[in-house]
């Protein structure tokens, strides 16, 4: 039965759905399109995956595991002892919650607007306070600085694949199905960049696929899936801790694995190196909860201390006004005393009720502490 994301989303408590995986522990099938379509919904989901942070180094452990939750309920899979399924897992994640916040400043952000009005055009489903990090972050110098160096790198681009949101993996396995037979690194990379009419996307696409096919004819072991094959031989050698032709996720410890020509002692040593690496990883998001915690304890201080000193000015005014209570109280005692001196002199006594307005004076309270 073919389900479509939207129900894959709906599957009821207790229902999920096989994930497959090719030999580089790859998700193929049927499956791995719901699968896709299944992360790219998780990873637009700003109330999961925060839109404020700054990386995904900085998203927190809980967050990321609750992502990695939620494909466990409704994909079934055997976690591999090393654990390589789920790195990618999450590395496609990652991927989906980087190009989704990305497209959603592009749509909303308008240069025309100031930063207030462009705060006020928050999308539904995002946090007011996590929407203004987000636009404070993109406004910074240095994240301008490194948009603008991954605009130039992407400009470099010669070629991408054409399956479009079709995975390569997912292409190779289905001309594998289709074919009956294996296919390697350089007969899946000419595959992925050819259009549907069989001509090569652009003239740099073609040269590449040409210079593999040539080797290919001249040493017909090259097809076959190894580090010395025929794209190896004409892209050279691999970048660390990925392999050219796979998707993201791979590494040349996983997919070379069974190769003789790669020694368990180098498989041990790049082995150790990704544990560095997340390590590492894992230490930057410790490093980011700690910054994040003080910063929310200076955050805090700072308010006690604004409140105490507020505190602090009420009570000056306060004692301010009672220092002029009492001055005024002062002045008008030593006013009664002359008037009454001076009307005594003169042989007469005060009218009853001015005499009764100046002791009413001279009685009131100076502060509120008298009352």
């Amino acid at each position: 039965m073919e389900l479509t994301v939207k129900e894959t989303l709906a599957l009821p408590p207790g229902k999920k759905i096989v994930l497959h995986h090719n030999r580089e522990l790859q998700q193929v099938g049927q499956a791995a399109g719901l699968l896709s379509g299944f992360l790219g919904t998780l990873g637009s989901d700003f109330q999961q995956l925060p839109i404020c942070a700054k990386s995904w180094k900085t998203m927190s452990k809980a967050s990321k595991e609750h992502a990695y939750d939620q494909v466990k309920r409704v994909f079934y899979y055997e976690d591999d002892k090393r654990g390589w399924i789920k790195q990618e897992i999450l590395q496609r994640i990652e991927n989906c919650w980087r190009n989704s916040r990305n497209h959603l400043f592009h749509k909303i952000y308008d240069e025309e607007l100031t930063f207030e009005e462009n705060i006020k055009r928050k999308p539904v489903g995002i946090e007011a306070n996590h929407w203004k990090k987000f636009l404070q972050y993109r406004m910074d110098d240095d994240t301008k600085e490194k948009c603008r160096k991954n605009a130039v790198n992407r400009s470099k681009q010669q070629y991408t694949h054409t399956g479009g949101s079709k995975t390569m993996a997912r292409k190779r396995h289905e001309e594998e199905q289709r074919l009956g037979r294996p296919i390697g690194r350089g007969e899946g990379w000419t595959i992925s960049h050819k259009k549907k009419n069989e001509k090569y996307m652009n003239e740099e696409a073609r040269l590449v696929g040409e210079a593999i096919e040539f080797v290919e004819s001249q040493d017909p072991s090259s097809k076959e899936f190894s580090q010395n094959d025929s794209l190896a031989q004409v892209r050279g050698k691999e970048h660390p801790g990925r392999v050219r032709g796979l998707d993201i996720g791979t590494c040349p410890s996983r997919c070379f694995r069974n190769i003789p020509e790669q020694s368990d002692y180098g498989v041990q040593i790049e082995e150790y190196q990704m544990e560095i690496v997340k390590l590492k990883a894992e230490a930057a998001e410790l490093k980011a909860e700690a910054a994040e915690l003080k910063a929310a304890a200076a955050e805090e201080k700072a308010k006690r201390q604004r409140m105490e000193a507020e505190a602090a000015e009420e009570k000056a005014k306060r004692q301010i006004m009672e220092t002029e209570a009492a001055e005024g109280k002062a002045k008008i005692q030593t006013m009664g005393d002359l008037l009454t001196y001076v009307i005594q002199q003169q042989g007469g006594n005060l009218p009853p009720e001015i005499a009764a307005g100046l002791d009413s004076l001279r009685s009131a309270p100076t502060s509120s502490h008298a009352r």
